[in-house]
């Protein structure tokens, strides 16, 4: 039984930005090559049916057949290379095997058993390279069971012969599937960059907008602000400046999207955290799933509220954002007076639940640890460290 090449890697073009990766002409160079062979199988069948003919119980239901196996390859080689429906692939293998079992029909069954080819010879494997590139390893697997069981079906014999099929038919659909499912994970990751790419395009286009307007009258208002007699006015104007820079600097965040959906953290603690608070992240984005974005941002949220209520909003504030394998920490640090011994116990007892419910509690239905460090004069630092991998049922 001959194999197929499908060797040859997947030379998908250069797109022009904001464009989509069609996967269909990722998987081009796989049908073309299912095309070639099912042709040269066809002919490979003709040339055993005029071999053969004058053995056949029935000769014209042989040619009948062997007409219908054409006009079959026709049809799918037309289909595939314009992309239709993956499910012509299930139908290719029910008639396949049909095609195959019509074998005991058309020939005499002594000499079937005898080790006649079937009418469909090497055709047959066609269905399952196709199943094999329309959906992968497993299905090809199935589809190799189903060829290999319609061949015993029809032969009546568990022989050396059909265990070469079998094994040819295995490697074949195993090989074409493994193709399958890495170029499309590779059209993916170029879907993927594309659209990582116009994001940024469109993210550089809106910074130049804003630097050259909002931005600029934010900053003639902070320098103006004084003049005014508004400090109010100038804290706000500064606190504006400050967040549209990170949000032009670091990035669209979708917040908005599934629990699941990635999220970079940096970009999302960068538009949270008030002006004044200087925030320090790795270089490339810290990506974990939205529900877990947002819950840390309320906590952090809570942390500054608190440096805010009790040591005041010009206290400086610090946070830094650490990338690990399996964990992702937060510090966040303010500069205040700190907070007395006993007074968070003190403040449990009068129902203030903030730091028990709002930060050490949400952290520990994150599967975290919420680390406290203050004293009289220090200030107060939380440690705030939670697994990437959220156990199911957290928030």
């Amino acid at each position: 039984m001959s194999i197929p090449d499908t060797s040859g890697t997947v030379p998908v073009a250069r797109r022009r930005r904001g464009a989509t990766v069609d996967v269909h002409a990722a998987l081009l160079p796989l049908w073309r090559g299912l095309v070639v062979f099912r042709v040269v199988a066809l002919l490979y069948a003709v040339v055993n049916v005029v071999r053969d003919v004058g053995l056949y119980a029935r000769p014209a239901l042989g040619i009948a057949v062997l007409v219908l196996m054409a006009l079959w390859t026709l049809v799918t080689s037309v289909a595939y290379l314009r992309g239709a429906d993956r499910r012509l692939t299930v139908v290719d293998l029910v008639l396949t095997v049909l095609a195959t079992t019509s074998t005991l029909v058309v020939d005499d069954p002594a000499r079937i058993g005898a080790g006649g080819p079937v009418i469909t010879t090497v055709w047959s494997a066609g269905a399952v390279l196709a199943i094999a590139v329309a959906y992968g390893i497993r299905p090809a697997i199935g589809a190799v069971a189903v060829s290999v069981g319609a061949l015993w079906f029809t032969r009546r014999a568990l022989d050396a012969a059909l265990l070469s099929d079998a094994q040819l038919l295995l490697v074949a659909g195993v090989a074409v599937g493994f193709a399958s499912v890495a170029m499309r994970r590779s059209a993916q990751r170029l879907q993927e960059a594309i659209a990582t790419e116009a994001a940024a395009a469109e993210r550089d286009r809106l910074a130049r907008d804003i630097h050259d307007g909002v931005l600029q009258i934010l900053a003639l208002v902070r320098r103006r602000g004084p003049q005014l007699g508004d400090p109010e006015l100038v804290r706000a104007a500064a606190e504006q400046e400050v967040s549209l820079r990170r949000l032009i600097t670091r990035g669209p965040i979708g917040l908005d999207g599934p629990d699941d959906e990635p999220v970079d953290l940096g970009a999302a603690l960068g538009a949270a955290l008030p002006a004044r608070a200087v925030l320090a992240v790795p270089p490339d984005p810290v990506c974990v799933p939205g529900g877990l974005a947002r819950s840390l941002l309320a906590v952090v949220r809570e942390a500054a509220a608190n440096a805010d209520a009790h040591a005041g909003e010009d206290t400086g504030l610090w946070v830094l954002l650490e990338d690990e394998a399996d964990t992702v920490t937060i510090s966040v640090r303010d500069d205040g007076p700190g907070i007395p011994s006993g007074r968070l116990a003190e403040a449990a007892d009068q129902g203030h639940l903030g730091v028990a419910s709002s930060i050490r509690g949400r952290v520990a239905e994150l599967g975290g640890t919420a680390e406290l460090v203050t004293a009289p004069g220090d200030g107060v630092e939380w440690e705030l460290r939670v697994p990437r991998q959220q156990r199911e049922g957290a928030r």
